[in-house]
């Protein structure tokens, strides 16, 4: 990384446009991306002995009108280019093929196109003064949202995406949250207001933006974060800004944020273009209309240079991410690259040793590989019907799912049918089959009338089913036999019975309005809720086995204390969830929702997230909040007590029937199931609102749905008699497995929640301090503000010395890790090729092994992944399994080389 700017020199001219450059950027291993008012887009390459050519698939061609913008995701694995005509591409930077059209809302020019640093989001703004924020792992649109009078120019991101800065050309800087706008998404009634503004930043306007990556903490309590940003406008002058961010531990919200200038520079003889910071936030590159780049001193302002060379404007500047080099783009139709370093020529090799190239050579080779994940991609698009089952000789009242491999289904013929799943070997086209095979001793028969509900246990080693006579039976799946004493609810039919998620406790419920919770050890009766008018159709446990919800046909549901056994009465009334009826209900299995980062900040609070189907065609998205306290709370939707709160947060609308039975997958939780008596069943986006799939292959009414535990699979059961077997695609699997992964994107240590560290301990194979660290409520912020010896004594780790050391040392890798101030200059011959990731070619912090057997960057192979290409980015080979796991010996070594052994005191 280049410290040291001096004899700055022109190291090549590019000159294949036909109209004004209008946009540059870099990606890794210094590959060069231009946007022009010709509508092209091009990407340059590095090749020794001759320096930049263009990629064999360049120009990119997909634009009506100029390109106004053109940015590289922050891992080098995605384009986004920004048009006139109002749209944003994203295009793959290794083919050049285009993964998305993004289309601003009213079609009003776009200006300007920023990818986020954690590579989930980007933003797009332009001419009318609306910013959207773009989500890129589900291709949606969050947000739009107006908040200039001017049209914006730019945008960007802090370093740790939590902030968003948007500027017009009336002169006015803007601060928002960027998860208050993500939140928002969830009721348009939610107004974005931005958290600090300048309303005279520049006089004129406002052209151009940069956050630098230096991020420093001031303060630990309260905690003080401070950014630096700088700007240029109109008015000749560059500015240097520092925003201060002060947070207090529990709130949500900043109590504090300032915007303050800190310097002007000025230079430049006209007004400026573009600005930004170089990759380590050292030094500072302007451009302006006086036809010139100016190289600032980010610490003292002082000019390091100034290049001109261009016989017109400058549009725009970027330095190269390893800081060496410098692009202009000119309206005099061409770009110039300078050498920083002064010590460069064409025969310089510039891309790291040891690598794969970013791009693949030919136009044959990326033909192949492009037909390879076109095939991949249409093989896993649809959901696709793999088995019907037609055993029974009745309706199919009840279907449910244990693991990846148990089936069971509930009839009206009074029987319970279980299947195997076992998996065969890939055929010719890497499909895998499966064959489905009913246990040697089902049917079972032990109910006088139908079956009205069937669930395993968390086990799985039971099965409960109950029927319309009155009667609960637990089943060994083993063998087939009773496992416990059938028992009776009342003399009334029981319509379902669930499992709470521990495992020791059974609830029923069903015609008597009643609801019973069981011990399952001895069966014995424990509690019995009431305080429904009309039959109880649905139940359903919170995941942590604490609450459960009742629902009935009077269109209310209610929530109940299980852990008190002694307080049957209700805490929380809902009396109008659904008109005609509640007929489904179901918990998500987690806590965290995607859509909400900021949940789990306030530790003395717990939020669920409920979903119900109703006789009114609706599914509906509730969220539940409980403190330490149970208040009872009684009303209308939105009634609440003091520690209690309710609210619907969405409604799904499509079924043209009663909604019978909703379901979310296990684990990730990002998708929910429903079927109805239109004769189809749906798959949500929790996220979005958004049906996914709909599914039409039942002849009759659709019952029950259920997910297999790695959303493989989705099974239905219908009057028709049958239970239909679903193939989820690959891709939806991944994305809600690539969903997980960004939750944890790398973050500033001191903004570690509790969960966080966990996983870092995990990460870093010493997951036997999890325990402890759990029970002390951990973050990062205890890890920065204690001793050593205080967190060693804390974790009850001062007799073991091995781990304790292990620690230690951990501990001091992450802090400097965390510190940005930590310059580290190694010379490329030096690195181990294998510490380099095949995808960004750059020193691996978190490398994580995938299913092809490689290692690379944890950041990387997620944005990989957000391209869609469910592909090794080394064989090109299709990926089943898009999961990874943290590569430990590697990181260790790495780390080793990079800081060394923790200094002994």
């Amino acid at each position: 990384m280049t410290t040291i700017i001096e004899n700055v020199q022109i190291l090549q001219n590019l000159t294949s446009y036909t109209n004004d450059v209008t946009s540059v950027d870099f990606a890794g291993d210094c590959v060069l991306v231009t946007g022009s008012g010709d509508k092209r887009v091009r990407v340059w390459q590095w090749r020794s002995g001759t320096g930049y050519i263009e990629a064999y698939f360049s120009p990119l061609q997909g634009h009506k009108y100029g390109v106004t913008s053109v940015k590289v995701s922050p891992r080098s694995t995605m384009l986004a280019s920004a048009s006139i005509d109002g749209t944003t591409l994203l295009w793959n930077l290794r083919t050049g093929s285009k993964i998305h059209t993004m289309v601003q809302v009213g079609g009003e020019a776009v200006r300007v196109c920023r990818f986020s640093p954690d590579s989930t989001l980007l933003a797009t703004a332009g001419d009318n003064g609306q910013v959207c924020l773009w989500d890129l792992v589900r291709r949606n649109l969050v947000r739009c949202f107006q908040k200039h009078d001017g049209a914006v120019q730019s945008v960007c991101f802090s370093p740790d995406s939590a902030w968003l800065i948007t500027t017009c050309t009336f002169g006015v800087l803007k601060l928002f949250s960027t998860a208050d706008i993500i939140d928002s998404c969830l009721s348009d009634n939610q107004t974005i207001t931005a958290l600090a503004w300048v309303d005279d930043a520049h006089d004129l306007g406002v052209v151009s933006c940069d956050f630098s990556t230096s991020q420093k903490i001031i303060s630990n309590d309260p905690l003080t974060k401070l950014y630096q940003l700088v700007t240029c406008g109109n008015d000749h002058c560059v500015k240097l800004w520092e925003i201060t961010i002060i947070q207090s531990k529990c709130e949500t919200q900043p109590s504090s944020v300032n915007i303050n200038l800190c310097r002007i520079m000025e230079k430049h003889s006209s007004a400026l273009t573009c600005v930004c910071f170089n990759v380590n936030g050292l030094f500072i590159a302007s451009s302006s209309l006086d036809k010139t780049a100016v190289i600032w001193e980010t610490n003292s302002g002082k000019v390091m240079t100034i290049v001109s060379g261009h016989n017109r404007y400058v549009a725009c500047c970027a330095f190269s991410r390893d800081g060496n080099l410098l692009a202009t783009g000119s309206n005099d139709k061409s770009v110039i690259v300078w050498d920083l370093k002064g010590n460069l020529s064409v025969d310089s090799e510039l891309v790291r040793r040891f690598t794969p190239a970013l791009f693949l050579d030919n136009h044959e080779q990326s033909t192949e590989y492009e037909q390879t994940v076109m095939k991949n991609v249409e093989s896993i698009n649809d959901v696709r019907l793999i088995q019907r089952l037609e055993e029974h000789n009745g309706v199919v009242n009840s279907v449910a799912f244990y693991g990846n491999h148990l089936i069971a289904s509930g009839s009206g013929d009074k029987l319970i049918r279980i299947w195997t799943i076992e998996s065969e070997e890939e055929t010719e086209d890497s499909e895998i089959t499966m064959k489905f095979q009913e246990k040697s001793y089902s049917p079972l028969d032990g109910h006088k009338y139908s079956i009205n509900h069937v669930e395993f246990s968390p086990c799985g080693g039971m099965l409960a089913s109950c029927s319309l006579d009155g009667t609960v039976v637990i089943w060994n799946t083993e063998d087939g036999c009773q496992a416990k004493s059938s028992f009776v609810n009342s003399g009334s039919g029981i319509r379902v019975c669930r499992w709470s998620p521990d495992g020791t406790k059974i609830a029923t419920a069903g015609d008597d309005e009643r609801t019973t919770l069981w011990n399952v050890d001895n069966m014995e009766e424990l509690c019995i809720f009431r305080g429904h008018s009309d039959a109880v159709n649905a139940i359903a446990f919170t995941p942590d086995s604490c609450y459960l919800i009742t629902a009935c046909n009077e269109g209310t549901w209610r929530l109940f204390d299980i852990v008190d056994n002694k307080n049957c009465a209700a805490l929380i009334i809902c009396g109008e969830a659904h008109d005609l009826g509640v007929q489904g209900c179901d918990f998500s299995p987690s806590s965290d929702f995607i859509y909400n980062r900021r949940i789990n900040i306030n530790n003395d609070k717990q939020f669920y997230l409920l979903a119900t189907g109703g006789n009114d065609s609706m599914v509906k998205l509730w969220q539940i909040t409980i403190g330490k306290r149970n208040v009872t709370a009684t009303g209308s939707i939105g009634g609440t007590g003091d520690d209690i709160q309710y609210k619907e947060k969405k409604t799904f609308t499509g079924h043209g029937g009663n909604v019978t039975c909703v379901r979310f997958s296990p684990i990730h939780s990002e998708i929910l199931g429903s079927v109805a008596t239109d004769r189809t069943a749906r798959i949500w986006s929790i996220y979005s609102g958004v049906c996914l799939y709909v599914l039409e292959e039942h002849e009759s009414l659709v019952t029950a749905c259920a997910f297999s535990e790695d959303t493989s699979l989705f099974i239905t059961g219908a009057l028709d008699k049958t239970v239909l077997i679903w193939k989820i695609p690959q891709q939806l699997i991944s994305q809600n497995i690539l969903m997980n992964n960004l939750k944890y994107n790398r973050k500033k240590v001191i903004d570690w929640k509790i969960d966080d560290t966990l996983k870092w301990l995990d990460e870093i194979g010493l997951s036997m301090l999890i325990k402890n660290a759990s029970a002390i409520s951990l973050t990062g912020r205890q890890l920065f503000s204690l001793s050593e010896n205080e967190l060693i004594k804390k974790l009850h780790i001062e007799q073991d010395d091995e781990t304790a050391e292990a620690f230690k040392t951990q501990l001091y890798w992450l802090k400097r890790e965390d510190d940005n101030s930590i310059e580290i200059s190694i010379d490329d011959t030096e690195i181990p090729h294998e510490f380099l990731c095949p995808i960004t070619h750059e020193i691996m912090k978190e490398p994580v092994q995938c299913s092809d057997g490689f290692t690379y960057e944890k950041a990387a192979i997620n944005e990989w992944f957000l391209c869609g290409k469910y592909t090794s980015p080394m064989t090109n080979k299709s990926l089943r399994d898009t999961s990874f796991t943290p590569n430990i010996i590697l990181r260790n070594a790495i780390y080793t080389f990079l800081h060394g052994n923790r200094p002994q005191l």
